[in-house]
């Protein structure tokens, strides 16, 4: 296995200082075992979780980089993977899981967070906002995609987004002629309720207060409700007198009222008022880090990939802009302020 000719790599890194994020020169990783793989990014995206490290809300080790939702082609694999590539195009799933001794996969670690404090049962991985990534155990963590620079962005939320906004609404019981509201306008509530009409949701309402993000809701077909002009469950209830068969909340703890005042558990009781009796509530948002759930994002990678090849889901609507990772203090905050709705770094020519 001939080396890597490139040693140092630009990559986006924690400092542990909140609302800040530099660009360092690190080394280039390298093969530690037999079952990792090199992967070359393509294009690595900021999500919402980052953000809770970026604006000190939790803890993450440092220095650190950053980055769980990565795209790329294979540069190099151990000599015990037997499923990938030097060539392969590839999805980094955001969770990383080892085989079992029953042939199921075990989540071990999360791709780009590294939390010990709330978190210490989970391996801490080194993410990809970073010109290359090693991943370990390539077989179980490694999605193949076509060959070619086609579809980028679609593929690209195949990582953790898409399959996670899915999930909320298996969470929820969603089923062909649903209602549905989906509480958060961000890039997984915005999946979400683009997931809720492709399943067959007869109605589903958007709730945030960032204009941009609700136009956006607005255009894949959902009913934006801003929440500035009202408590949003009242504002539903008034259009939908006897409650909503489905909600999802996809915002979590970070959630605030029309006064902009934080309060936790706004979203989860503001589900309840709106959801009919024997309706389902999902929730995917983020409230106590050591309480965090395991999406099975390979459970629905499969299925979403036939729907993007199919042409029926272009999930790539949710992103706004991309940046050269050079410009990732200047992306964080703008993703930060609600500027984009989305952000992604582009590695190369596409």
């Amino acid at each position: 296995m001939a080396a890597l000719p490139q040693k140092k790599m630009k990559a986006v890194r924690w400092e542990g200082k909140a609302l800040s994020v530099s660009v360092e020169e690190i080394d280039v990783p390298k093969i530690k075992d037999p079952l990792d793989a090199i992967v070359r990014l393509t294009s690595s995206a900021i999500c919402g979780s980052d953000l809770h490290i970026y604006r000190g809300r939790m803890y993450n080790d440092h220095p650190f980089t950053l980055g769980h939702e990565n795209i790329g082609i294979v540069e190099q694999v151990g000599p015990d993977v037997t499923t990938i590539k030097k060539g392969d195009r590839v999805v980094v799933t955001c969770l990383e899981d080892k085989p079992g001794s029953n042939g199921e996969s075990i989540a071990e670690g999360v791709i780009g967070i590294s939390d010990k404090v709330d978190l210490p049962e989970f391996i801490g991985r080194e993410g990809g906002q970073a010109e290359f990534i090693q991943v370990p155990f390539a077989d179980d963590n490694l999605f193949k995609v076509p060959l070619g620079k086609d579809l980028e962005l679609d593929y690209l939320v195949l990582a953790d987004i898409f399959p996670t906004a899915w999930f909320a609404l298996e969470c929820a019981g969603q089923v062909i002629g649903d209602t549905v509201v989906v509480f958060g306008a961000g890039p997984v509530g915005l999946l979400c309720a683009y997931s809720a009409l492709l399943r067959g949701a007869t109605r589903v309402y958007s709730v945030d207060n960032v204009p941009s993000r609700l136009a956006k809701a607005a255009s894949i077909g959902a009913i934006p409700i801003n929440f500035d002009f009202g408590p949003a469950d009242l504002q539903i209830l008034k259009l939908e007198p006897n409650g909503v068969d489905r909600s999802c909340d996809c915002c979590g703890c970070e959630c605030v009222d029309e006064y902009g005042n934080n309060i936790e558990n706004l979203i989860l009781n503001q589900a309840v008022n709106v959801t009919r009796p024997g309706g389902g509530i999902g929730v995917i948002g983020v409230y106590l880090t050591h309480d965090l759930g395991v999406v099975q994002i390979r459970l629905y990678q499969s299925l979403l990939l036939k729907l993007i090849e199919s042409g029926k889901a272009r999930p790539s609507f949710v992103f706004e802009k991309e940046y050269k990772i050079e410009d990732a203090p200047k992306a964080y905050q703008e993703f930060n302020e609600h500027k984009v709705t989305k952000a992604v770094f582009r590695f190369g020519k596409h």
